[in-house]
């Protein structure tokens, strides 16, 4: 209480005007706003369809979602890398315990073989895409059908986080790549993708997936990479043939 007024509502703690602060210009007897600078001004946030952040390309999009070029792309790369996979693996196996190699590989020929070639080789496909896809934020599939993968940031996620992402995409897109479950998978993730505009395991890995836009030189792409997809599947059966 003031001694001198009787006033309950008074301090004595002295009045201090912050240094940055400035009285308002008066200009033609009106008061005008004044620039305080960039004083607790926040950094922008990131816009997630702008393109030219990070590795990705000036004028790629981020949305509207091509589903249709993701999954074609996803088959080229699980055809090309599971091969390839195949391919060392047997090399190697041979040259180390011959005998060994054949009695695994001859399981191939026998009952439920050809399920059990589709999930091994989508496996092994899914590994060494997602490491080139981490390391590079492409793929040979991805390239053709002008897809990138890069966190929010758009910047390369990394080897470790690309094939989590792609194992991630195996189990819950893929349905391990058995035949009718993987029918299932990939409705729920194309309806999802659809619905939201993000996938369940970009979503879980902060993962955005940029397209080039579609024009006559993307066509042109999108069919070398189905020629190519096909032209893998033929070599295939004719090697299995063999």
């Amino acid at each position: 209480m003031c001694a001198q007024c009787g006033a309950r509502s008074f301090s004595d703690m002295p009045h201090v005007t912050p240094a940055s602060a400035s009285p308002p210009e008066v200009i033609d007897d009106q008061i005008q706003p004044v620039n305080t600078g960039n004083i607790n001004t926040l950094p922008p946030k990131f816009n997630g369809n702008a393109s030219g952040v990070g590795v990705v390309p000036e004028g790629w999009l981020a949305s509207p979602p091509t589903p249709w070029r993701r999954y074609a792309a996803r088959m080229l790369d699980i055809t090309f890398f599971g091969y390839l996979g195949f391919a060392v693996i047997g090399f190697v196996y041979y040259a180390v315990a011959p005998y060994s190699a054949d009695k695994f590989f001859s399981i191939f020929s026998g009952p439920g073989g050809t399920v059990l070639d589709l999930v091994i080789t989508a496996l092994v496909g899914c590994v060494l895409s997602g490491a080139v896809i981490g390391l590079s934020g492409s793929s040979l599939g991805k390239l053709l059908f002008g897809l990138m993968v890069v966190d929010n940031n758009g910047n390369k996620i990394g080897a470790v986080q690309g094939m989590q992402r792609d194992i991630a995409v195996y189990l819950r897109g893929l349905g391990l790549a058995i035949p009718l479950v993987s029918l299932f998978t990939l409705w729920i993730a194309y309806s999802k993708l659809k619905e939201t505009g993000s996938t369940s395991w970009d979503t879980d890995k902060n993962c955005v997936v940029w397209h080039r836009p579609s024009g006559p030189g993307q066509y042109l792409l999108n069919v070398i990479g189905i020629f190519i997809l096909i032209l893998l599947n033929a070599a295939a059966r004719v090697l299995n043939a063999m």
